[in-house]
């Protein structure tokens, strides 16, 4: 593998603790009310949120995506994201802005192999992207706090999927390829805009691998399609979250769909794959076979409150650089901080970046 002394890259993936003024919670938020995200009244609640959001909110936005991108930056990251400061959650959010959904009249469902109940937006008609991008506005409003490029990111069509209700579509290859067109819309607007970084979350990637192979793959090439090579493409893969912080319990996807899904990944039309580690551990073999992919290497836990330490860090990434050229390898936390405090976010995302550099 490549010795070069060059400093790895530094990113987080999403979601970051609002701050108390922020006029959305989110589903963190909710978690740490309710004692865990297994509540039927989550949606519910946030429709209740974002109803009351207008454009007086704004400056209360702009405010919370610069102390999150000021966080990250303090902290050493390279590459900050907004925090997904304005949504109450990622997926949701965007399925607001599109035809096709209802919000109102909710179904019921059991969700990630049982782990979780609540109640869902509804699929009643066709999908359609309503013309107007909300990432567009929101990128540029938050690229205007930040000195260093600011990265998006966007929910994925299998993850949609699984977090709605299907009553009309009942053909789920059909679906993916329209939410993707959805997604597609805002990512080439996003182009347009500016952003340089565009990330597509697909964690039901590690849950549903036939799905994955089948037609997700596809559906995420969908959604790049038309974007030049100067944008990097990213898709992140985690594992799941849990219920709340500290959870020993939860059931989160095996791991071990990474190594089915790797060969596929490896060929796809984008440029950084993003997994966690923190939390699994994988068998490093897996770095093997993603020979052409840049890997945003999860380092950090998002659902523990202790604090890993720098050598601890630094151990662990000096073993994957035995797999893969540093020139592709990003460091990052394992998905979204949203159930950390500030305090906590920082502390993790600062040994994260010592431990980088050092590695």
């Amino acid at each position: 593998m490549s010795k070069s002394n060059s400093p790895l890259e530094t990113t987080t993936i999403g979601s970051f603790p609002k701050p108390k003024f922020v006029p959305v919670r989110d589903w963190f938020d909710i978690s740490r009310e309710t004692g865990g995200m297994n509540s039927s009244q989550t949606t519910t609640d946030y429709t209740a949120d974002i109803k009351n959001v207008d454009e007086r909110h704004e400056p209360l936005f702009i405010r919370a995506a610069k102390e999150v991108i000021e966080i990250q930056l303090r902290s050493g990251v390279s590459i900050p994201t907004d925090g997904e400061v304005r949504r109450e959650n990622y997926i949701h959010y965007h399925c607001r802005h599109l035809d096709g959904f209802d919000f109102d009249n909710l179904e019921n469902r059991v969700l990630r192999d049982g782990a979780y109940e609540t109640d869902l937006p509804a699929i009643r008609s066709t999908i359609a992207h309503s013309g107007r991008s909300y990432g567009a506005h929101d990128y540029r409003a938050s690229q205007s706090v930040s000195p260093r490029p600011v990265k998006f990111t966007l929910p994925g069509p299998l993850t949609i999927m699984d977090t709605t209700a299907d009553c009309f579509y009942n053909d789920r290859p059909r679906l993916n390829a329209v939410l993707a067109e959805t997604v597609n819309r805002e990512i080439l607007a996003l182009v347009d805009a500016g952003c340089q970084y565009i990330q597509v979350d697909e964690p039901l990637f590690a849950r549903e691998v036939d799905d994955a192979l089948s037609f997700g793959i596809e559906g995420l090439e969908r959604c790049f399609h038309g974007v030049p090579k100067s944008v990097t493409r990213v898709v992140h893969m985690c594992c799941g979250y849990p219920d709340h912080l500290d959870d020993t319990e939860y059931k989160k996807a095996d791991p071990g769909s990474y190594h089915r899904l790797a060969s596929a990944i490896d060929t796809a039309a984008f440029d950084q794959i993003s997994i966690e580690d923190a939390h699994c551990c994988n068998d490093l073999n897996l770095l093997d076979k993603l020979q052409k992919k840049t890997v945003i290497f999860g380092a950090v836990a998002v659902a523990r409150s202790r604090v890993e330490t720098v050598d601890q860090i630094e151990a662990r990434l000096n073993e994957v650089l035995n797999h893969i050229d540093r020139d592709r390898l990003v460091v990052a936390p394992d998905c979204g901080l949203g159930f950390l405090s500030p305090e906590l976010a920082e502390a993790k995302l600062t040994v994260m970046c010592q431990a980088a550099a050092r590695a």
